[in-house]
C-alpha cells in the first residue's frame, strides 16, 4: 500500500522517508536571520568571528585576573553577526559557569530610572526570576563562594555566628584592600547578601520559610521594603514611619553591582555585562546609561562591559557628545569591529544549519548519500555557485536570506515531483533557476512587512515565555514601553487622537506621582482629555500607600488617572492604602481606573517594542520578491501596527487610546482592588 506520495506505508524505510519529506516541505532552516537573545540552542560555527570571540573572552579573564573594570564596544553594520557572537559569549560563560553573564536588551526606563531598572534586570537574571527558593541560583552560589573565601576554604562544620564573624573579617579585608579601580565597600550591601544566603540555605533544609531571603533579593534589586521588613535585614530606618526603605540613589545602586562583581571574583569568574542593540536608546537614555556605566567600570574590580550596536550610531553619539569623552574612554577602552565574511565562511554557516536540520535522518541511506555527494544538499553546489561564487565578501544575514529563497525553490521542485523520484534524481538540472525578479508592488511589500512582523513577534514571544527571567517587569521599564507606544501614535499623525505624551520627572530622590502624562483629542468631545498613568510593581504596602496618598493629594490636575499593576505582584495594601484606594475608586471609573497586567500581556508589549527596536537599528529586513531584500523602517512597522490595530489589541493601550466612556472594551482587564 502506498501513501499520496507513492511511498510504502508501514515499511520502516518508507516511514522515515515520509518524515524527511515532511520536514523539507514544512520547515525552512533559514527563516530566522537574527536571534532574539543568547540561547544554548543556536546553530553556530565557531570559526566565524573567532578572533573577535577570543578577544572578548581574553578581556573577560583579564578583567578578573587584574581586578579592574574593562569596557569594550562591539560594532559593525546591521546583519554582521553581533548578536550571534554575544550568544556564543553567553554559552561560553554558562559552560561550567566560567563567568557571570547578564545580557540586557531593549532598555526602556526613563533616563533617571535606567540604573535602577538595570540593577533589577541583573538581579532577576542571577536569581532565575524567582521570588523564593534561591538555593542553587547564581546569586546564592556567588555568596557561597565569598563564604568559602572567608573561612580560607577550610571545609568543616561552622555555626552561623562563626560564619558571620569570618564573613565580617573578609569584608574588612576587602574594604582595606587597594584593588585597581575598586570603590569603598558598602557594608550594608554585604550584610544583606549574608542574610540572603543564610535564609536560603536554611529554607532549603526546611528550617525556615525563606522569607528573609526574599526580602534581601527585593532590596538588592532596588525595590522598596516596609519599615518592619527593613528591620529584619538590619537596614537603616526611614526618616519617617510612613516611608518605605529602598536604595536611595545611583551611588547605592552602583554599590550593589560592585558587590556582585566582587562576589564573582571570589569564584574567579569574570562578571560580564552585555548591552545589545544600544542604538535603540534615545539620546537622553544613551547619555544617562553611559554616565552610569562610566562610574560602574571605574569602581568595579572584576567587570567586562560589552556595548554592542551599529557603528554609525555609536560614532555619532560620541562625536555629538551625547556620550561624553570621559565615558567614551571607559566604554570603548577596547574596540572590536566585525567584518563581512568570505564566501567559504558564509557557506559554512549554511552547511551548519542544513546539518542540524538533517541530522535526525542519518539512518536514511539515500539522504546520507546525497549529503556525502554535496555538503549543501538539498540547496546544492549550484546554489553556492549562483549566490556565493562571485562575491568578494558577504554579510551573514545576506547569505541566510539567499539560502531561504533557495530552500523555497527546492520545496517547489519537491511539490512538482514524486518525492522518492525527486530524491533519487536530485539535483534536477531542468529545475529553473531564479530569473530576474519583477519589481515588487506596494501590496507585496506591505504583505512582506506584515509576514516579517508576525514572524518576529511570535519568535520573540516564544523566547520570553521560555526564559521569563529575561523579561524586565519593573515599573520603570513598563512605563518606558507604554511611553514609546504612545509617542509612536503621537508622531504618526496623532493616531488615536494622541496629541501629547510626556514622561513625568519626579523631584530629586523622590518617587514619582505619575510616570506618564497623556493628552488625547477626541473629535466627539468638547475638550482634550488629560490622563496620568502610574505603574506600580511594588510588594511594599507602605510604598503603595505613599503612591496612593500622592494621587489623592494631586487630584484634579488630570481628568483621569490610570493605575497599572502586574498580576504576579498585585497591589499589597495596608489599612491606610485600602482607605486611599477606596477614596480614589469613589471618583468613578471614568476618572480613576485600575488595570492589572498578566504575564502574557507583558510579553506582548515587550515583543511589540523589540520589533520596533529592530527596525530602528536597521536590523529588520524583508524579501518582498526573490533575491530582493531591503530594510524595514521604524515608521513602516508603526504603520503596520496601526493597519492591523495591534496597539488596540493590548487591553492597556486600548484603555489609554480610546475614550473612557467606552468601558465595555476594557472592562475585562479592569481590576477593582479591595
Amino acid at each position: 500500500m502506498s501513501d499520496r506520495n507513492g511511498m510504502a506505508v508501514g515499511d520502516e524505510t518508507g516511514d522515515r522517508l515520509n518524515a524527511f519529506v515532511h520536514v523539507v516541505e514544512t520547515r525552512n532552516p533559514f527563516l530566522d536571520n537574527r536571534i532574539n537573545g543568547p540561547s544554548a540552542h543556536d546553530v553556530d560555527v565557531d570559526a566565524i568571528h573567532q578572533a573577535a570571540f577570543a578577544r572578548l573572552t581574553r578581556l573577560a579573564r583579564e578583567a578578573c585576573e587584574s581586578r579592574r573594570g574593562v569596557g569594550v564596544v562591539l560594532w559593525g553594520e546591521a546583519g554582521i553577526g553581533k548578536s550571534h557572537l554575544l550568544s556564543r559569549l553567553g554559552r561560553w560563560a554558562n559552560y561550567d559557569k566560567q563567568a557571570c553573564f547578564a545580557y540586557l536588551h531593549n532598555l526602556q526606563a526613563a533616563p533617571e530610572h535606567l540604573p535602577r531598572s538595570l540593577l533589577n534586570s541583573v538581579v532577576n537574571i542571577l536569581t532565575g526570576g524567582r521570588d523564593r527558593r534561591f538555593a542553587g541560583t547564581d546569586l546564592f552560589d556567588l555568596v557561597h563562594a565569598s563564604l568559602l573565601d572567608a573561612v580560607q576554604h577550610k571545609l568543616g562544620g561552622y555555626s552561623w555566628p562563626q560564619l558571620r564573624n569570618a564573613y565580617g573579617r573578609l569584608v574588612e579585608r576587602l574594604g582595606s584592600s587597594d584593588l585597581p579601580g575598586a570603590t569603598l565597600i558598602d557594608r550594608t550591601v554585604w550584610n544583606v547578601l549574608f542574610q540572603l544566603f543564610r535564609s536560603a540555605y536554611r529554607a532549603n533544609r526546611g528550617k525556615e520559610d525563606g522569607s528573609v531571603a526574599s526580602l534581601a533579593v527585593r532590596w538588592l534589586s532596588g525595590q522598596a521594603l516596609d519599615p518592619e521588613d527593613a528591620r529584619v535585614l538590619e537596614l537603616p530606618p526611614p526618616s519617617r514611619a510612613d516611608e518605605s526603605v529602598a536604595l536611595l540613589d545611583n551611588q547605592q545602586i552602583k554599590q550593589v553591582l560592585v558587590a556582585l562583581t566582587r562576589l564573582a571574583a571570589s569564584k574567579n569568574r569574570p562578571f560580564v555585562l552585555v548591552f545589545d542593540q544600544v542604538d535603540n536608546l534615545d539620546e537622553e537614555q544613551a547619555a544617562a546609561l553611559a554616565r552610569f556605566l562610566e562610574a560602574l567600570i571605574d569602581s568595579s574590580p572584576n567587570l567586562l562591559v560589552v556595548t554592542a550596536g551599529v557603528q554609525d550610531t555609536l560614532v555619532r553619539w560620541h562625536q555629538n557628545r551625547i556620550i561624553q569623552e570621559s565615558a567614551w574612554d571607559r566604554l570603548a577602552q577596547e574596540e572590536i569591529m566585525l567584518q563581512r565574511l568570505q564566501p567559504p565562511e558564509a557557506a559554512a554557516i549554511i552547511e551548519a544549519r542544513l546539518r542540524h536540520l538533517l541530522e535526525p535522518f542519518a539512518d536514511i541511506e539515500l539522504v546520507q548519500k546525497r549529503r556525502g555527494e554535496d555538503a549543501l544538499f538539498p540547496l546544492g553546489e549550484a546554489w553556492r555557485q549562483r549566490f556565493l561564487a562571485d562575491r568578494v565578501d558577504i554579510r551573514p544575514r545576506d547569505a541566510i536570506n539567499r539560502a531561504r529563497e533557495g530552500w523555497r525553490q527546492q520545496q517547489e521542485s519537491l511539490a512538482r515531483h514524486d518525492p522518492l523520484d525527486w530524491l533519487r534524481r536530485w539535483p534536477r538540472d531542468s529545475d529553473p533557476g531564479p530569473g530576474r525578479p519583477d519589481e515588487p508592488t506596494t501590496e507585496e511589500i506591505a504583505e512582506a512587512i506584515d509576514r516579517k512582523i508576525a514572524e518576529k513577534l511570535a519568535s520573540i514571544s516564544e523566547q520570553l515565555e521560555r526564559e521569563p527571567q529575561t523579561l524586565p517587569a519593573d515599573a520603570d521599564h513598563l512605563a518606558g514601553l507604554v511611553y514609546s507606544f504612545l509617542a509612536q501614535c503621537r508622531d504618526a499623525g496623532h493616531r488615536y487622537g494622541v496629541w501629547e505624551v510626556e514622561r513625568v520627572a519626579p523631584a530629586k530622590h523622590a518617587r514619582p506621582t505619575y510616570h506618564l502624562s497623556l493628552r488625547r483629542r477626541d473629535p466627539k468631545a468638547s475638550a482634550d482629555l488629560r490622563t496620568a498613568v502610574l505603574f506600580l510593581v511594588e510588594r511594599s504596602a507602605i510604598a503603595v500607600s505613599g503612591f496612593l496618598r500622592r494621587l489623592l493629594n494631586d487630584w484634579g490636575t488630570y481628568d483621569r488617572v490610570v493605575l497599572v499593576t502586574a498580576e504576579r505582584v498585585g497591589l499589597p495594601l495596608g489599612q491606610a492604602g485600602r482607605e486611599y484606594l477606596e477614596d480614589l475608586q469613589q471618583r468613578g471609573r471614568q476618572h480613576f481606573l485600575t488595570m492589572q497586567l498578566a504575564f502574557a500581556e507583558l510579553v506582548e508589549l515587550e515583543a511589540l517594542q523589540r520589533v520596533v527596536g529592530l527596525a530602528r537599528s536597521r536590523d529588520l529586513e524583508i524579501e518582498p520578491s526573490p533575491s530582493r531584500s531591503r530594510t524595514v523602517s521604524e515608521q513602516e512597522v508603526i504603520e503596520a501596527y496601526c493597519r492591523h490595530e495591534r496597539y488596540l489589541k493590548s487591553s492597556l493601550l486600548r484603555a489609554l487610546l480610546q475614550a473612557p466612556s467606552n468601558t465595555a472594551a476594557i472592562k475585562g482587564s479592569e481590576t477593582m482592588m479591595h
